[in-house]
């Protein structure tokens, strides 16, 4: 493969993070797998493709290279956001929350959302998966089949527990270092409301319906694991991968009910890539249903308002879209230490009746002011200060949806968030907000705390107010493409990821999940991609 120079330039040989990319492929060049966006599930399944030196694979991704040190250094993640590093989406406007629009940021390049993220690893809880595995009729997706994933995928340096956690996989994981007191004194206040304290994130305490603990993190010697460098860079310069960056996935080619291959845009020049085998989108759950759309598939009637020649009616298309709402709540701090921000080192999650039997809530704390433009206005906070960071999933009708704004692949697609349009919701909002709030005011955290800034109130109507005004994202984004029975009218994929309907063309990542994990999602969208490779393998040999 020839070098990325126009991209690359005098500090290819610089950098000893720099891989050699292609910086192009011929008009109609055929591999046997196309795999579309190089994010957690696409460089998995990728790089799992890739191994068997007979099968040749074509990984297409819109953006650069990950040779960044905010990339490198996971404490520099915020970084990210507003640069080439992300898709800066914005929402459409939400009457739930006072007419705000959302930045919506989603991660591209080379290791997607994985290569920007806070370098949190959450498995997702036994729940998630066993309800998954019940919503597509299928134990594959279950708790006790992904372990066997997560096994593989881990290498644990934490405290041995050989039934739930693996070594020598490709991601080292390990529990978060030299613990700051301001997050043991965050663990001890959740201890004192009740929730029960665990040695690990992702060990026994998925199981339970509440726990709190150092979280676990994809980092090794101050660098973060991402997926890309650990299942594809080594793999580059192989002759049988092709990592093509810069090129942006315009619509999948289809013909007589199979898809063929994709149509592509680099450098403003329009080019097709056939696959023998299979095409597969892990674009995330706002480009891959975009491009599902372009491609013709999706609700009929929107396909043909929008002048897209209709392929294959799929309602569910855009729809489902899920996520964790993130609610602000600030204290001021003392003048005891506080860490350097970035990023929390404790989580803790618990469920409060609304849906028994799973846990609700995750919160996680940052030494700063991390809030929304509109609470800042509403709660100035102060110079010094630290923020809880409840969470919370959402109910069915709170779910957003993904359309397409034009046509143009280059074009934002329109988001609606939809967020807190379930009362219930709301009713759960309330209860996170409390939770924060009693921890934050606990006796443990009473040496961090001078104040509580924001919400500062017990009254209801202000509360509320409070929080239509300070819901943002955790980038979670979830749900669009989601998998089902054959006879889910609302599915897109069936369990084995085929796009109903479609030969050939598969969804891998985390729009397939009915609904988002429990906590953060990177983790869990690489057991989507190995359970792509898991089933391409067994399909084709």
């Amino acid at each position: 493969m020839s070098s990325d120079s126009g991209q690359n330039g005098a500090t290819a040989a610089a950098s000893p993070h720099r891989l050699e990319l292609a910086d192009h492929i011929d008009d109609g060049a055929t591999f046997d797998y196309i795999v579309c966006g190089a994010g957690s599930s696409g460089s998995v399944l990728a790089g799992r493709l890739a191994a068997d030196p007979a099968v040749t694979v074509l990984l297409v991704e819109s953006g650069g290279d990950d040779d960044d040190e905010r990339v490198r250094d996971p404490d520099l993640w915020p970084a990210n956001l507003g640069s080439e590093r992300t898709w800066d989406h914005v929402t459409e406007e939400n009457t739930h929350l006072n007419g705000r629009r959302l930045a919506y940021a989603t991660g591209r390049g080379l290791g997607g959302g994985g290569a920007v993220n806070a370098g949190v690893w959450a498995r997702g809880h036994r729940s998630d998966w066993d309800s998954f595995a019940e919503q597509v009729g299928d134990p594959a997706w279950g708790y006790a089949h992904v372990l066997g994933h997560y096994r593989n995928i881990e290498d644990w340096q934490g405290a041995p527990d050989p039934e739930r956690r693996g070594s020598g996989g490709p991601m080292r994981i390990r529990p978060s270092q030299d613990v700051h007191p301001l997050f043991s004194a965050f663990l001890d206040g959740a201890e004192a409301t009740g929730i029960s304290r665990f040695d690990s994130a992702n060990g026994a305490m998925m199981e339970k319906d509440s726990g709190c603990a150092v979280r676990d993190e994809n980092i090794h010697d101050g660098v973060r694991q991402t997926p890309f460098r650990r299942y594809v860079a080594d793999r580059v310069g192989q002759p049988n991968l092709t990592v093509l960056p810069h090129t942006t996935v315009s619509r999948v080619l289809l013909r007589a009910g199979r898809a063929f291959g994709v149509e592509i845009v680099r450098e403003g020049k329009p080019l097709r890539a056939h696959a023998s085998q299979e095409v597969v989108l892990s674009l995330g759950a706002i480009g891959t249903p975009a491009v599902l759309i372009r491609s013709g598939i999706g609700d009929e009637a929107e396909l043909r308002a929008a002048g897209i020649p209709v392929v294959q009616h799929v309602p569910g298309v855009g729809r489902n879209l899920d996520d964790h709402i993130r609610l602000p709540c600030v204290w001021e701090a003392t003048d005891v230490p506080l860490p350097v921000p970035t990023r929390s080192q404790a989580v803790c999650f618990w469920e409060d009746g609304t849906r028994p039997g799973a846990p609700e809530f995750v919160m996680y704390v940052s030494p700063a002011p991390s809030v929304s433009p509109e609470s800042a206005a509403q709660y100035p906070p102060p110079e010094r200060c630290f923020t809880l960071m409840p969470a919370m999933r959402l109910r069915g009708g709170s779910r957003g949806r993904v359309r397409l704004a034009s046509t143009d692949p280059l074009t934002r697609p329109r988001i609606e968030t939809n967020f807190l349009a379930d009362p219930d919701d709301v009713r759960s909002a309330l209860s996170a907000v409390a939770m924060a709030r009693e921890i934050g005011n606990s006796a443990a955290l009473r040496p961090f705390a001078k104040r509580e800034v924001s919400p500062a109130s017990s009254a209801t109507d202000t509360v509320e107010l409070f929080v239509r005004n300070a819901v943002e994202t955790y980038w979670h984004q979830s749900g669009t493409a989601r998998m089902g029975r054959d006879d889910d009218t609302d599915a897109v994929v069936d369990a084995r990821l085929k796009v109903h309907g479609i030969d050939g063309l598969r969804v891998a990542d985390a729009s397939v999940l009915p609904h988002v994990t429990v906590a953060n999602t990177m983790a869990p969208s690489m057991v989507v991609g190995e359970r792509a490779a898991e089933i391409l393998t067994a399909e084709h040999g």
